[in-house]
């Protein structure tokens, strides 16, 4: 049975122990403030400068650490780079909770405005270095990869279940086939032309157009 959105979001924020966060060890709350402190600055030196300008000292410069008072935490290199993934996936899916996309009754409005939350995010100046940088990680270390794969199962997930209630008499297998569909379309619009590449004018208009027909609105 596929995660729900709170479910997802609970298990980037958690761990295998009751005392983790975003799968680091951190028993008390000042622990635990450490700790997103150091996964908020990771973030933005993602948005600035990529993986390449992230590393264990100049991120403990950032934080006023010590080095081993971040390694304290962060044993090693792939610790660091899948607890900032959970961290950054987590806040992307937070947004999406606190907007109440997928709460809302109306069906066709529910995939219009979750297609629109994809869709800003692609085109985030802040977003859009994020999930670059996050695309890359999942490409390199298994860390990371797990918990990227999980949140684009999640997203087909969504997608199948919203065709579902447009078509209940389509096959699953031709729901999978335009979710996915549907998934790559919305990934069309993403960072994947680098940071001096414009979108075709009127490329988002003809995602969200097929991306109805698609789903058989």
């Amino acid at each position: 049975m596929p995660l729900t959105l709170d479910a997802l979001i609970e298990q980037l924020k958690t761990g295998a122990a009751t005392n983790e966060i975003y799968g680091v060890s951190a028993p008390s709350s000042r622990s635990r403030a450490t700790v997103e402190k150091v996964l908020e600055e990771a973030v933005d030196v993602l948005a600035g400068d990529g993986v390449s300008g992230l590393s264990f000292r100049a991120l403990a410069r950032r934080c006023d650490m010590r080095l081993s008072n971040l390694q304290y935490y962060f044993t090693t290199q792939d610790d660091l780079l899948t607890a900032l993934t959970r961290y950054a996936l987590a806040e992307r899916f937070e947004e999406l909770r606190r907007k109440g996309t997928l709460k809302m009754p109306d069906p066709r409005e529910r995939f219009h405005a979750y297609l629109t939350f994809r869709m800003d995010r692609a085109a985030d100046p802040r977003a859009r270095p994020i999930t670059t940088a996050l695309k890359d990680l999942a490409q390199r270390h298994d860390g990371p990869a797990r918990h990227f794969a999980a949140t684009c199962r999640f997203h087909n997930a969504v997608l199948e279940d919203m065709i579902t209630e447009f078509a209940p008499d389509l096959e699953a297998a031709e729901i999978a086939r335009k979710a996915a569909m549907i998934a790559a379309l919305l990934d069309s619009l993403g960072p994947v032309g680098g940071c001096l590449y414009e979108p075709p004018a009127g490329l988002r208009s003809a995602v969200l157009e097929q991306a109805h027909r698609l789903a058989g609105l």
